[in-house]
């Protein structure tokens, strides 16, 4: 503020601003009012920027916390997925180990089947060779 400016000076440089000044003000309260209202200014830039770096911060932390929890959901999910691939598998070897007994089961009812088969014919042809040696030796 220059030191040699005149009240009417200083009175259009608080109109300029928009400021309505009482005309019974001397020089030194308007470059008093005038100070002061650079003051504000200056304090509510400040107050502006803090604002806006308070936001971007809440901002970026908001942000941050989403993706924490996309990244929570998404692992979760894969956790699910993993145990159902876990059950399914689980499941495929119950099954599986139940067809093979069942065709353990099977094998061994057959081989059974197969070993009283040959008693069975073992049998006969001793009945039929006991026939004929005694029709060889009565014949």
């Amino acid at each position: 503020m220059s030191e040699n400016a005149t009240k009417e000076d200083l009175v259009t440089v608080h109109v300029e601003m928009r400021e309505t000044v009482d005309a019974d003000l001397g020089i030194m309260e308007l470059k008093q009012k005038l100070m002061l209202k650079r003051r504000r200014e200056e304090e509510d830039r400040k107050k502006e920027v803090e604002y806006k770096e308070e936001r971007r911060r809440e901002e970026e932390e908001d942000r941050k916390k989403e993706e924490e929890y996309k990244e929570e959901r998404r692992r979760e999910e894969e956790d699910r997925k993993e145990e159902e691939e876990y059950r399914k598998k689980a499941e495929e070897r119950r099954l599986e180990r139940m067809q093979e007994l069942k065709l353990a089961r099977i094998e061994a009812a057959r081989w059974k089947a197969e070993k009283e088969a040959r008693i069975r014919e073992a049998r006969h042809k001793e009945v039929q060779e006991a026939r004929l040696r005694v029709e060889r030796r009565g014949g």
